[in-house]
């Protein structure tokens, strides 16, 4: 992980610097305003991580943005921005399912939620394409769900919870572990594109967050109360054009 950080603000800060060394040496015929080089900057980072971390939906979109910010240069003013934006959204989708497989070598978060969906695998809660919500209680130490296109609502029971596979893809799902048992340690892996992913956590729980973030956020609701005897629970993965909440219950 470090390495990976190492790379991204290394390659991050020789583009940023070989953006402002061309802008102000006029090598470029058009002339780019300074906010426009800021938002460049900003984008081509994202660009950047994205491409470090596997992440399709990160790297589409910034080239996406990327396009509409030069689209006088570019000589693409007849796409209007929603028309860009929408064709993005179908690359996103198309490449995802293409590369999956080789995504799934890159991110170790993903691998048994995936081979447990290519071989339906027990324990795996997946649908796609439904327009309620799919509601279930799961008893089981280790859990895996999986959404696409669609909603996602689970109530975790267990007395050795060890570990959750949140692999979430255009859509949204919320797991609830207030009736779970910690006896050491656990993790909790998310993956979420497009999407949107809430984890209702014990407030005694020593959340440890890994997350990588690329276009998308993790936020906190409420507060935790952490003691000597709190079980460590370690939530990491990636969001990528999507929100993690964690919800203190």
């Amino acid at each position: 992980m470090r390495n990976r950080n190492g790379i991204f603000w290394g390659l991050f800060l020789l583009l940023s610097a070989a953006i402002l060394v061309v802008s102000q040496m006029h090598l470029i015929t058009y002339t780019f305003s300074f906010w426009t080089i800021i938002a460049t900057i900003f984008l081509v980072a994202v660009l950047i991580k994205s491409l470090v971390y596997f992440s399709i939906a990160g790297s589409v979109f910034s080239l996406a943005f990327l396009a509409i910010l030069f689209a006088k240069p570019l000589g693409i003013t007849a796409l209007v921005p929603w028309t860009v934006l929408g064709a993005a959204l179908l690359i996103s989708i198309g490449l995802s399912m293409i590369f999956r497989p080789l995504l799934v070598k890159h991110r170790p978060w993903m691998r048994r939620s995936y081979y447990k969906k290519q071989w339906n695998g027990g324990g795996r809660v997946s649908f796609d394409r439904k327009v309620d919500p799919d509601v279930e209680t799961v008893a089981e130490s280790d859990i895996n769900v999986y959404v696409k296109m669609g909603s996602s609502i689970r109530y975790v029971k267990s007395d050795d919870f060890k570990r959750a596979d949140i692999d979430v893809t255009m859509g949204d799902a919320k797991v609830y572990f207030d009736n779970v048992n910690v006896l050491d340690s656990a993790v909790i892996n998310v993956n979420a594109s497009l999407s949107g992913v809430e984890l209702y956590v014990p407030k005694n729980w020593n959340i440890i967050k890994e997350m990588n973030s690329n276009l998308g956020g993790v936020t906190e609701v409420g507060f935790a109360d952490v003691t000597a005897d709190s079980p460590n629970v370690t939530v990491r993965g990636l969001v990528s054009l999507s929100g993690l909440k964690i919800s203190y219950v």
